[in-house]
């Protein structure tokens, strides 16, 4: 397997934030792009054009579930994509994947919000594919395992994703961590969560009894636990982004002894 993969956080907001886009990542290889989540709006195109990504160069797009700061984004996406094959700019298909009720949701914008005459791409180039618990596929030349993340508020996926033989990087979407998710992250290589907030704060607010949202202690302990050997926290609140870093960074450290990563929108890192 080829090691040069990288992650571009194009945003590690979560639903409400303004500072900064809501969390969706790129993992790019070389000029070839698998997209995860794409935000709640336009605002993807401006991310994607400030790290360099050609919408050209997107293969896949992976949305984990339809919530609207999740899923939005994609069909800006495929209505230019869909203008661009209309025009026969491109021609490789792309694929759109996600659960059942995450492409139900895309088929229905698609219907409401694309023109009549680029729907007939939809299916023939831009492919949408529904995705079941433990289904594997083929994404930038490496093997991924899409999986349910038992998330409590509706039907979402997360994946891992083997960027080198036996190193993986597992995303568990932006809900507080399911035990039944355990195979999937113990001993993983990186490990994408949600954090919504930190320290003192999370204690009083407590995100996880409100909103199903990790805090940074929940989800270092049990990174801690499960032996995860990189830490990234994101989906976090914009309230105090000069210091998230330092901030979410020292909490974590607190319970968790391996490597933590607290990106800022269009950070980029890369996988080894």
């Amino acid at each position: 397997m080829n090691n040069d993969f990288s992650i571009i956080f194009l945003g590690t907001g979560h639903a409400n934030a303004t500072e900064c886009f809501n969390s969706c990542f790129a993992i790019k290889q070389n000029d070839s792009v698998f997209l995860v989540d794409s935000g709640g709006g336009n605002g993807i195109l401006k991310q994607l054009k400030n790290s360099n990504i050609n919408l050209e160069s997107i293969k896949v797009i992976f949305i984990s579930h339809n919530h609207l700061d999740h899923i939005l984004g994609a069909i800006w996406i495929i209505r230019i994509l869909s203008k661009k094959y209309f025009k026969n700019e491109i021609s490789p298909p792309v694929y759109v994947y996600g659960n059942d009720v995450v492409i139900d949701t895309i088929q229905k914008l698609v219907e409401i919000f694309l023109p009549n005459d680029f729907k007939s791409i939809i299916n023939d180039k831009i492919r949408l594919e529904v995705i079941k618990n433990n289904d594997e596929r083929i994404v930038l030349n490496s093997k991924i395992r899409f999986f349910d993340v038992h998330a409590k508020k509706t039907s979402q996926y997360g994946f891992a994703f083997e960027f080198e033989k036996n190193k993986n990087f597992c995303f568990i979407g932006d809900e507080a961590y399911s035990s039944k998710c355990k195979e999937y992250v113990e001993s993983c290589e990186y490990l994408y969560v949600d954090a919504y907030m930190c320290g003192e704060e999370a204690e009083k607010y407590n995100p996880i009894e409100k909103h199903h949202h990790s805090t940074v202690k929940y989800i270092s302990k049990i990174a801690e636990q499960l032996k995860v050997k990189n830490l990234i926290l994101s989906h976090t609140i914009d309230s105090n982004l000069s210091n998230r870093k330092k901030e979410f960074t020292k909490d974590a450290k607190l319970y968790y002894n391996g490597n933590v990563i607290v990106p800022d929108d269009l950070e980029t890192i890369c996988l080894k």
